[in-house]
């Protein structure tokens, strides 16, 4: 009877032992995850990793600890992109804000000049010279704006690039048709190589024409009268080229990684139409499509602008090319 009430006894103290134990790890555990949680709390999760707690990772404590740290890394690249996200808009504000105030101001001047003195101009002939050039501002705007909306949208994500493996043809063909206009007033020579048989590459039709036209319509803004532009299409293993070759002024090395950022222009032709979208377009387009754009050029003797797009998986080459004169 003795010795049962002894073990009885010393099987309280064990257990009352191991529930102040087991009490005391709750409290230190609990302890532990409150310093964590102000630590994610505050952005200092990384400060508060104590060699203990990197040392017992197979522990209950470490797992946590292991899984908050996660946690707190996940938020930190949500804010840092939150932080770069909004920078971002702030940068493209001021831009719009630069670009918009010329043509503006020019409207207005135009405006109050006709108010003023509408009933003095001789014949209405100036008042035609001022009606021209305030809608000449008015499509430089509305382009500008037209842009503007396109970039955003496919920086923001609101426009999805569907890709779908069709024939290439047609999408170059009408980027080409939309750019003889333009040829043709300035007698520019404009020639497509670009086959007789379907080209199948998994792309986006519309973008991709958008991006082949802005080539174009750049090399028609500053290649010179009677000068030549030239559309080609190379097909290799991995990549199908669609290179748009002019014969205009070329592009000094310095700049060639410069004419793709938004708003660029070249110094020497701020007096020139355009505001410096249609390359940053391109090189968007491309890169959504898992592609990439670049350029060849030496000054005075033109450029060669390369937009290479992936080709679906499988072997195959392109032949039979054929060059086709589209405007003399």
């Amino acid at each position: 009877m003795i010795l049962v009430t002894i073990c009885a006894a010393a099987w309280a103290a064990a257990m009352t032992w191991k529930m102040r134990k087991l009490k005391r790890d709750v409290y230190d555990f609990a302890d532990r995850i409150e310093i964590q949680l102000d630590a994610v709390a505050s952005g200092k999760m990384a400060d508060q990793m104590t060699d203990q707690v990197l040392d017992t990772e197979d522990s209950l404590t470490g797992r946590v600890s292991e899984k908050l740290s996660r946690v707190s890394h996940i938020m930190e690249q949500k804010e840092q992109e939150s932080r770069q996200e909004k920078k971002q808009i702030q940068e493209l504000i001021a831009d719009i804000s630069h670009q918009t105030r010329t043509p503006l101001a020019n409207q207005k001047i135009c405006l109050e000049i006709l108010r003023d003195q509408i009933q003095s101009l001789p014949e209405g002939k100036t008042a035609l010279e001022f009606l021209s050039r305030l809608e000449h501002q008015t499509d430089k705007l509305d382009f500008l704006l037209e842009s503007l909306v396109k970039m955003s949208r496919l920086e923001t994500g609101v426009i999805q690039i569907s890709k779908d493996a069709s024939d290439l043809r047609p999408t170059l063909e009408r980027a080409v048709s939309a750019a003889v206009p333009g040829a043709s007033k300035k007698r520019i020579r404009l020639t497509a190589d670009i086959g007789e048989s379907a080209i199948p590459l998994p792309h986006d039709g519309k973008w991709t024409e958008e991006a082949v036209y802005n080539l174009l319509d750049n090399g028609v803004k500053y290649t010179p009268e009677g000068g030549e532009i030239r559309l080609e299409v190379r097909r290799g293993e991995m990549f199908t080229e669609i290179h748009v070759k002019d014969t205009g002024k070329g592009i000094a090395p310095d700049r060639q990684a410069r004419i793709f950022t938004r708003f660029y222009r070249e110094p020497e032709i701020h007096d020139q139409d355009g505001i410096g979208i249609g390359l940053y377009l391109t090189r968007k387009i491309a890169e959504l499509q898992k592609g990439y754009v670049e350029v060849k050029s030496v000054p005075g003797e033109g450029s060669d602008f390369c937009i290479s797009l992936p080709n679906a998986p499988g072997p195959g080459r392109l032949e039979n090319h054929s060059s086709v004169i589209i405007s003399e």
